[in-house]
């Protein structure tokens, strides 16, 4: 029932619009044509170019992704020797803290050692001094001995009565 109706109106169109089957045809193939030509020639590169950029912005972010992760690697590598370099250099500070308590003690003993040298010294040379000193005052002790005995006894004093009195006077002291 439709069919009849159908094909009625398809008539009437075929005769109002003046429709020809040769010219439809070959309108239809080259509009077949040049829609292949398009897609072949136009939108085919279009589509792979957009494919190519697809792949070059995944790869720019999975690269992205990776140098993200380097750098978290190289931020934790570098804390992890910063640390190593915090705690060698508190063991270098403490390793010259005691070599420089080692060295104040052994510079405070060498000077303490060479001050009881210097002491000592200065006691032996007092000690000499003493007997050099004691040793002159005899001298003269005896000399002015053997001058009063001269004074006194009016006579002259040969050596033998010098060094006798002056031997009797030392002794005597």
């Amino acid at each position: 029932m439709l069919t009849p109706i159908l094909a009625a109106d398809i008539q009437d169109l075929v005769t109002n619009f003046g429709l020809h089957t040769d010219a439809f045809i070959a309108h239809l193939i080259a509009f077949c044509i040049l829609a292949a030509v398009i897609v072949c020639f136009g939108i085919k590169p279009i589509f792979k170019q957009l494919e190519e950029r697809r792949q070059r912005i995944q790869e720019g972010e999975e690269m992205h992704a990776r140098s993200q992760q380097e750098l978290a690697d190289v931020k934790l590598t570098s804390e992890k020797i910063l640390d190593e370099a915090r705690e060698s250099g508190k063991k270098e500070v403490e390793q010259a803290r005691e070599t420089a308590a080692r060295l104040q003690a052994d510079l405070s003993a060498k000077a303490s050692a060479e001050a009881q040298a210097v002491i000592e010294n200065a006691h032996k040379q007092a000690e000499m001094d003493t007997q050099r000193e004691k040793d002159a005052l005899k001298g003269e002790f005896a000399r002015l001995v053997a001058e009063a005995t001269t004074r006194v006894t009016g006579k002259v004093l040969s050596d033998a009565d010098h060094r006798a009195i002056n031997a009797e006077a030392i002794n005597s002291l």
